[in-house]
């Protein structure tokens, strides 16, 4: 279905999540589509995020701005992931085309299938915003696919690493890196196995806390964890805590091939570097690491002045939106960006380290506990 202006409502929490990272604003600049209604229970926010997008109608109960409005696409923006179930559900049951949600999708596995259930049911599209959508990471899936750096063996990711080192950090900034490392593998994950340790011992129930970000249970301040792809590709995530004052955050992915390696840091920022050479030492004689720079990620053309990471975001965030009308009127799934079924595969993938944590042993794919494994810890 393609519609000449396709007409936005956005859903906030000021103080619980707000509007996750600048997604009040995705659909900024989308010649075909206009923002025309906010939600949010706080009445600041609530003022403040209207003047921000220039939606003339405010709803302080987003249930409200479902039925009053005549929406075709629907913004899930709050952080806090205890929300986005009931907002998600609610929204497309609201006769809509489509959903941007922040991620991470939801709190447990189950969630993620009643979300994506009512879409399918209801013929919704639905799109998660993770970092994939960046040119950086579009131009390094290209090189891969072109054959540059040989056959994709191995990719290594890490989190921040910072005071939410381990499953907190997993969650909030990990389901980035877990979302590209499938996209870059071309691949589900057959099955993982993982470490979680809290001082350097295995964590038991008794280590069990509230993540932040209204995340669910979680427990431990590091983790190691290793996915095995359907297609032999590995898969490596790692957080624990860093010195990281010199502002050197490990935040990234490297992508090993039998011929180069590919390392990619700081999304939505990004540095991209690519080294034409396979073994793990440096050979000069195979050549130096060089920097990749994609001047329409780093300069505004219609300023000439270098983009902000704040600007970055945003166009990242753009990126999605484009893509979800496209995959609407296109009448397929999203492709070019993550979808609610890649966001949900990335869920898994964090859940799976719990899981395999939780058992002391390797776990297949897909997972048959669709619950958050820490509430079922009996020792």
């Amino acid at each position: 279905m393609k519609k000449t202006i396709y007409r936005v409502g956005v859903i906030g929490k000021t103080g619980q999540g707000n509007y996750g990272h600048h997604l009040d604003t995705a659909f900024h600049g989308i010649p075909n589509a206009e923002i025309v209604s906010i939600a949010d229970s706080d009445e600041s926010g609530l003022r403040e995020a209207g003047i921000r997008t220039g939606a003339e109608k405010l709803y302080l109960d987003y249930t409200d701005m479902l039925e009053f409005e005549d929406l075709d696409l629907v913004v899930i923006g709050p952080r806090w992931v205890d929300c986005h179930l009931e907002m998600a559900l609610n929204a497309s049951k609201a006769n809509i085309l489509g959903i941007l949600m922040e991620k991470p999708m939801s709190k447990t596995l189950s969630e993620a299938d009643m979300i994506i259930d009512s879409c399918e049911k209801n013929g919704v599209r639905l799109a998660v915003a993770h970092r994939r959508a960046n040119l950086y990471e579009k131009y390094a899936k290209k090189i891969i696919s072109d054959g540059a750096v040989g056959e994709l063996m191995t990719i290594r990711g890490a989190g921040k690493s910072d005071h939410r080192s381990g499953p907190e950090d997993l969650v909030v900034l990990g389901t980035h890196i877990l979302d590209s490392m499938r996209y870059f593998a071309g691949a589900d994950v057959s099955w993982s196995q993982s470490s979680v340790t809290s001082n350097g011992r295995d964590v038991s129930k008794n280590d069990l806390f509230e993540g932040g970000d209204q995340i669910g249970l979680i427990a431990g301040d590091r983790l190691d964890c290793f996915y095995m792809f359907n297609n032999g590709v590995t898969g490596h995530f790692e957080s624990y805590k860093r010195n990281i004052s010199n502002g050197m955050s490990p935040f990234g992915i490297d992508l090993y091939g039998t011929e180069g390696i590919i390392s990619l840091r700081s999304s939505p920022n990004t540095e991209m570097y690519i080294y034409p050479n396979a073994t793990w030492f440096p050979d000069k004689n195979k050549g130096d690491w060089e920097k990749v720079s994609i001047q329409d990620w780093e300069i505004n053309s219609s300023t000439g002045d270098p983009f902000t990471s704040e600007e970055k975001m945003k166009l990242s965030n753009k990126m999605i939106a484009s893509e979800l009308i496209l995959a609407i009127e296109e009448d397929r799934d999203v492709v070019d960006s993550s979808s609610g079924y890649d966001g949900r595969a990335a869920l898994e993938m964090v859940m799976s380290v719990y899981e395999s944590q939780r058992l002391r042993k390797r776990v297949d794919f897909p997972m048959e506990n669709r619950e958050n494994p820490y509430s079922l810890f009996t020792d």
